[in-house]
């Protein structure tokens, strides 16, 4: 019966760290598209194209990791916002010597 109860637990924790993960990739995944919708207006208009207004666009990213209570950053440059989210998940059913385990997650997304 121990032996069950140790691969149920293996089972649940590994199934709960790839809820986490798939988790912290959308957010990565949201705060890059985010970063893409910041528009240079003035070097738009000149081009007649979208240009990638990169200060606003890096910040428009960190702001959404921080909104959605992830660490991270962001680098916006050449019309693309590449995002590197982190999160920490704790196990719940096994004691493992480590209490937490980091997860981290990237996306890139470029302007269009």
């Amino acid at each position: 019966m121990p032996l069950l109860g140790v691969m149920f637990a293996l089972v649940w924790e590994g199934g709960q760290m790839l809820v986490a993960k798939a988790e912290l990739m959308t957010v990565a995944h949201s705060a890059a598209r985010a970063g893409t919708h910041q528009v240079d207006q003035t070097a738009t208009l000149d081009a007649g194209t979208p240009v990638l207004d990169e200060e606003h666009a890096r910040r428009a990213a960190v702001e959404y990791l921080d909104s959605a209570g992830v660490r991270g950053g962001a680098v916006a440059e050449e019309g693309r916002v590449v995002v590197v989210a982190r999160a920490v998940y704790s196990p719940v059913l096994l004691p493992i010597a480590e209490s937490e385990i980091e997860a981290q997650a990237s996306a890139t997304a470029h302007q269009s």
